[in-house]
């Protein structure tokens, strides 16, 4: 009993069990059958005085008297323990094989409460790690990956992930660790899926080899859960041939400390972005409210007074210039911090670029809920509409003013843009049956329209300008894009 408590592996307790009962017992031959687990088969052979462990059935040995015994842990038969070889096995053997494997039962008990003492402890070393790291500033996808890569660690497995829902629902595989394969981006299929069957369901479920046809091993598929909420599922997932995850109530524990410290960070980030939002708005207010306004009202002052002094005219065209800048510093004051450009912000470059070539900054205007509601497959053809219905007043309009106005209705089922000028209007062609109609960009711009279940409506008046307006309906091109 005291030489089996010094083995710190099962592997190592099991041959040391066969190997203890063949020298007591003065048994040429000994097998271990382990009822659980992988169904392991040891048998000790001692060919040339020193013994081997070869995998094999005990009755492949070829001798018919077998001496046998069951080792029992927690009261339930973890294997059987054979002997043979010996030309008479005594009473005396019986007795001394079954004190063995009491003791061998004893000492894998142990043994298995070590062991899951000790994953344990790894466990809630791991998530106590995750938890200082990501409250210490680690945020994102950095975050993510934190988790992935302690979970695969220390579940010592071959490859691990995180799959999290996108907006509409679907489960994406957002980060990945290990394995030899890229999946991030991935979509994970609804039907047949155990990640989605786990994601709907908030239960964790583990799997042999085989039984999931896109892992080739053992996987354990555990949900990340806030409260009542699965947020998403962390997968895990072993080589073919290695051990099944039998600690999946550890790697809930841990699932569900990353899960709320994640929010967390999420909430706090989400925090922080609105501070600065607000801190923006607030900026842009005060520009918009005080400084142009009365940048504005001595522009109109000086203006009265160009007639008295020529030199006036310039200070006036300096003030125009300055609202100008302004209006353009408030516009990249509501632009995201991330960095990324918004659809309202790709407006208002789309609008700056033209300026230039038409000598004077068009008007513009921007209404509703652009950024969020507009999807983001119809944001190209909006933008190369815009585009084009500018290049249009440059090219042949020669107007003196220009107004660019997009927006979004109050319940958000139409997105409308619209071009006018002052300019000298169009020129119109004949179609084969002598109807007038426009030609070139304008067909381009219909044509845009018609691709997502709008149109474009084109009014102009010789010497008096033109007036574009493209539409789209954002129902039906929302229920196209889901």
């Amino acid at each position: 009993m005291l030489s089996f408590a010094g083995d710190d592996s099962l592997s190592e307790l099991l041959h040391h069990v066969v190997e203890s009962a063949c020298e007591l017992i003065e048994a040429p031959y000994g097998a271990l059958a382990v009822v659980n687990g992988h169904k392991e088969l040891l048998e000790l052979t001692h060919d040339d005085g020193r013994p081997h462990i070869t995998s094999g059935d005990p009755r492949s040995i070829g001798v018919a008297d077998f001496l046998g015994a069951p080792i029992k842990v927690h009261d339930e038969t973890f294997a059987n323990l054979f002997l043979s070889g010996k030309p008479e096995f005594t009473a005396q053997d019986q007795d001394i094989l079954t004190a063995l494997a009491t003791a061998a039962g004893s000492a894998i008990g142990h043994l298995d409460r070590y062991e899951r003492t000790r994953r344990r402890e790894a466990w809630l070393r791991a998530a106590a790690e995750v938890t200082t790291n990501l409250l210490t500033g680690t945020t994102g996808r950095d975050a993510l990956y934190q988790v992935a890569t302690t979970a695969r660690q220390t579940a010592d497995a071959h490859f691990a992930a995180l799959a999290l829902p996108d907006y509409n629902g679907d489960l994406v595989i957002e980060v990945t660790d290990g394995g030899t394969y890229d999946a991030e981006g991935m979509k994970v299929p609804r039907d047949g899926s155990v990640s989605y069957r786990v994601y709907e369901s908030g239960k964790a479920e583990c799997h042999d080899e085989g039984t999931v046809s896109t892992v080739p091993g053992p996987c354990a598929v555990v949900p990340l859960t806030v409260g009542d909420r699965t947020i998403g599922v962390l997968i895990l997932a072993r080589r073919r041939g290695e051990p099944k995850f039998d600690d999946k109530d550890l790697v809930e524990v841990f699932a569900a400390q990353a899960a709320l410290v994640l929010e967390f960070t999420r909430a706090r980030g989400d925090t922080e972005r609105l501070a600065v939002l607000e801190d923006r708005d607030r900026i842009a207010r005060d520009l918009h409210d005080l400084v142009i306004q009365r940048l504005f009202g001595l522009g109109l002052g000086l203006q009265g007074l160009t007639s008295a002094n020529a030199k006036i005219s310039g200070f006036v065209e300096e003030v125009d210039h300055t609202i100008r800048e302004i209006r353009r510093t408030i516009f990249s004051l509501q632009e995201p911090p991330s960095g990324s450009t918004s659809l309202r912000g790709q407006l208002l470059n789309a609008v700056h670029d033209s300026a230039r070539l038409l000598g004077f900054e068009p008007d513009v205007s921007l209404e509703g809920p652009l950024d969020t509601v507009v999807p983001d497959q119809l944001r190209p053809d909006l933008l190369a509409t815009l585009r084009e219905a500018l290049t249009n007043v440059v090219r042949h309009a020669r107007a003196r003013h220009v107004a660019v106005a997009v927006s979004v209705n109050r319940t958000m089922t139409r997105l409308e843009l619209m071009v006018k000028d002052d300019g000298r209007g169009l020129p119109l062609t004949e179609d084969s049956a002598g109807v007038p109609h426009h030609a070139g960009g304008l067909a381009n711009m219909a044509a845009r329209a018609r691709r997502h279940h709008g149109d474009c409506a084109v009014d102009s008046i010789p010497g008096a300008g033109v007036s574009i307006t493209w539409f789209v309906p954002l129902v039906l091109q929302e229920a196209t894009w889901r």
